[in-house]
């Protein structure tokens, strides 16, 4: 996908989990009057098919008769399986674990990317998730890696937890997080990385509205014609 003259530009944030991606994405987007696209929730919503069907994550035979008969779709901020809203069941710890072990076939990325290149073809989308910048969308105009520590993305994701109701043991937030981590970078298919030309901001120590504004800058100066220079380090205080 290339820049396309008169065409409102493709942003992607990639980050750890708890980084706060789909948080700041959302606010982002809502502030240009873009799209937002949750790539990760494309991905959950075929896990929980998975989960469902009771299949093994790593039977590559199975999983790929069966992805033919899944439709993955967002509707603004719903996500549809097959036509069934699955928003809130996609968010659980075993769904968490299941699409990381899930995005290591190439069976499944091939079924998602594609999908996720067609919603951002037309410009003036925002998209978050673990490979946006460097797999999805390349050629993006603005790219961020948003990041924070891991102390403090676990307690994100406590408090997450505690707002629906549910309580964790925050030491076993703290090593799910860590491993999704080792997973997530160690993989051999789309490993999550920083794109050479995103810019790296650092959330720990920022509120929403900060983190926000940041990016709203930075995306004021592409528009400007302020090119794709990766900016210097932005964050902790």
């Amino acid at each position: 996908m290339t820049e396309r003259e008169g065409r409102e530009p493709v942003i992607t944030i990639d980050g750890p989990a708890g980084a706060g991606k789909s948080t700041v994405g959302r606010r982002l987007s809502e502030r240009l009057g873009y799209r937002f696209i949750d790539t990760g929730a494309m991905y959950r919503a075929l896990a929980l098919s998975v989960d469902e069907a009771g299949l093994s994550p790593d039977d590559e035979a199975k999983l790929s008769a069966h992805l033919e008969g899944v439709e993955v779709r967002l509707q603004g901020d719903r996500v549809l399986l097959n036509g069934r809203d699955v928003t809130a069941a996609i968010r659980t710890a075993r769904i968490s674990g299941l699409t990381s072990r899930l995005t290591r076939h190439a069976i499944v990325r091939e079924k998602v990317t594609p999908l996720q290149r067609r919603e951002a073809a037309q410009g003036g989308v925002v998209l978050e998730g673990r490979d946006t910048g460097t797999v999805v969308c390349p050629d993006a105009e603005v790219k961020f890696y948003l990041d924070a520590t891991l102390d403090e993305r676990a307690r994100r994701r406590k408090a997450e937890f505690a707002a629906q109701g549910v309580q964790v043991d925050f030491a076993a937030v703290r090593s799910e997080i860590a491993q999704r981590d080792t997973d997530d970078t160690a993989r051999a298919l789309a490993p999550l990385r920083k794109a050479d030309d995103a810019i790296e901001v650092d959330s720990s120590a920022l509120a929403i509205d900060e983190v926000v504004e940041r990016m709203l800058a930075e995306v004021a100066r592409r528009r400007r014609g302020g090119g794709r220079t990766a900016a210097p380090r932005a964050g902790r205080r």
